[in-house]
């Protein structure tokens, strides 16, 4: 693969996690926003999706500890994400037809606190990933060319 491809592809995801974080956001902030919009699983949402399959590269590229760092971050994210969405998604608590119209249900002052922490939990660890994500950049961007392409 070469570098610029490489490179392009992390942008996308890079690009692709901050637009995720930013409908967690959304949600803590009172905006309708459907559950399905906001991946849970780490293997669902589009950064894992890259990760998991063209991301992989990194391992070429990094150290095994650095690649596994990124993944337990994105991780973390998803499980402050999965207590987000159980404030806002409890479907064992809404009726039938709010679940057909995938509508949350209501959330009372301290679930919106809590939210409000989780989310802030989130964004720290986002900062974290997309710091660790630039430096991963920096790095691609200053390798030689042909000692990526090997492992194309």
């Amino acid at each position: 693969m070469k570098k610029s491809e490489i490179i392009l592809k992390l942008r996308k995801a890079k690009f692709a996690h901050i637009q995720w974080v930013q409908k967690a956001k959304s949600l803590v902030n009172g905006f309708k926003i459907k559950e399905e919009d906001i991946p849970l699983t780490p293997d669902s949402c589009e950064f894992g999706s890259w990760f998991y399959a063209d991301g992989q590269i990194l391992l070429v590229i990094f150290n095994e500890q650095k690649v596994e760092e990124l993944e337990e971050l994105h991780n973390q994210l998803h499980e402050e994400y999965l207590t987000i969405f159980k404030i806002y998604f409890d479907l064992s608590n809404i009726g039938l037809f709010a679940k057909l119209l995938h509508l949350g249900k209501k959330v009372s002052e301290e679930e919106q606190e809590r939210a409000l922490k989780h989310l802030n939990n989130l964004k720290k660890i986002s900062d974290k990933l997309i710091k660790k994500l630039n430096a991963m950049e920096s790095e691609i961007n200053m390798a030689d060319p042909s000692m990526l392409e090997r492992y194309a």
